[in-house]
C-alpha cells in the first residue's frame, strides 16, 4: 500500500513488491499517516478530510465495502492485534477506541497523542503533556492502569512497541535534538540508542526486534522540509547501539518499513518528486518501483501488507 497524488488528488493504491498489479484502493484519503493495515491484511483504516486528520474510515483490501467508523475528527489510527478495534487520537482531545464496525466508541483518556496497541492487545502506549512536558505513557486497553514510563524534562514522543511487546522505542529531545531511545514496557532499563547532533526519528522495528530502521538528518537535511536535502535511512542494532547507513544516497530517503520476513525495507526517495524503493536489509540491491505513471506524481509512504 502506498500514497500518491496524481493531479493533486490524494489516493491510496496497492502493488506487489515488484511493482506489478497496480490497483487503486481509494481516492479520498486525508493525509499522513495515509493508511493502516489490519493485522490480517484484509482491510485498511484511513482518514478522509483535511491533511493528517479527518473522519475515520475502513475499506476492504479489494477496494469494496468502504464504511465510516466514526465522524469524530481523528488522527493516527491503529488496529488492535485481533483486528476488531481501532484506537485513535481525537482532534478535539483525548484517545478513543472503537469497533472496526463503528460500535462501542469509548473515550480512554482526556489527552494524549500517537496511541499504539501492544502486540498482545493488553496495553496502549501514547505520549502526553499531562506532566507539563511530553512523556511516554501506557494504559490498559480499557483506559485503566495508567503508567508513566518517562519523566525527563525534555519531550519524549512517538512510542513504538517492539514486536515481542517487552520494550518500547521512542524519540526524545533531551539532548537538544531528536534521538532514539528504548525503555522496557514497565518503565525500567531506559537507554539511548542514537547519538548525533542532527535529528534521528521516524523509526520502524525489524520483525525480529533486534534492529530499528530510522531516518537520520545528519547529512544536512531538516525534518521540517521533507524532500529537501540529504536524509538517509539508517539502522541501529538495539543490543549494541551499532549504526549503519543503509540508503547511502544524496537524495532525501525516508519512510522506512520492514518486510515481514525482515529481509527487505521499503522506503521513499525524494528528488524533484517522490518515488518508492525497495532494498535488502543490508542496504544492497536498491530498486525503484514504477508506482503511478507520470513524471510529476509523488509516490511515497509504502507499507507492506501483513
Amino acid at each position: 500500500m502506498f500514497h500518491s497524488d496524481p493531479g493533486g488528488d490524494s489516493r491510496l493504491s496497492l502493488m506487489r513488491p515488484d511493482g506489478s498489479d497496480l490497483t487503486l484502493l481509494t481516492d479520498t484519503v486525508a493525509g499522513y499517516p495515509f493508511g493502516s493495515w489490519s493485522p490480517d491484511g484484509s482491510r485498511v483504516a484511513f482518514l478522509s478530510g483535511s491533511f493528517g486528520e479527518g473522519a475515520l474510515l475502513v475499506i476492504n483490501a479489494n477496494g469494496s465495502g468502504e464504511a465510516h467508523v466514526t465522524d469524530i475528527e481523528a488522527r493516527a489510527p491503529d488496529w488492535s492485534p485481533d483486528g476488531t478495534k481501532l484506537v485513535f487520537e481525537a482532534v478535539e482531545g483525548g484517545i478513543y477506541s472503537v469497533g472496526a464496525d463503528g460500535s462501542g466508541l469509548t473515550r480512554l483518556s482526556l489527552g494524549g497523542s500517537g496511541p499504539t496497541w501492544s502486540p498482545d492487545g493488553s496495553r496502549i502506549a501514547f505520549f502526553s503533556d499531562d506532566a507539563r512536558n511530553l512523556d511516554v505513557y501506557t494504559m490498559g486497553s480499557d483506559g485503566a492502569g495508567l503508567e508513566r514510563l518517562t519523566s525527563d524534562p525534555a519531550d519524549d514522543v512517538s512510542p513504538g512497541w517492539a514486536p515481542d511487546g517487552r520494550r518500547i522505542a521512542f524519540v526524545s529531545e533531551r539532548h537538544h535534538n531528536a534521538d532514539l531511545y528504548v525503555v522496557d514496557a514497565n518503565g525500567s532499563g531506559e537507554r539511548r540508542l542514537t547519538e548525533d547532533p542532527a535529528p534521528d526519528e521516524a523509526f520502524s522495528w525489524a520483525p525480529d526486534g533486534r534492529r530499528i530502521a530510522y531516518v537520520s538528518y545528519r547529512h544536512g537535511a531538516e525534518p521540517e522540509n521533507i524532500g529537501i536535502g540529504d536524509a538517509e535511512v539508517f539502522v541501529v542494532v538495539v543490543r549494541t547501539g551499532e549504526i549503519r547507513n543503509l540508503s547511502r544516497n544524496r537524495a532525501w530517503d525516508g519512510d522506512p518499513d520492514w518486510s515481514h520476513d525482515g529481509t527487505r525495507i521499503v522506503f521513499t526517495r525524494r528528488t524533484d518528486h517522490a518515488e518508492i524503493y525497495v532494498m535488502r536489509a543490508d542496504g544492497s540491491k536498491q530498486e525503484m518501483l514504477p508506482g503511478l505513471p507520470g513524471d510529476a506524481v509523488n509516490d511515497c509512504c509504502a507499507r507492506w501488507r501483513p
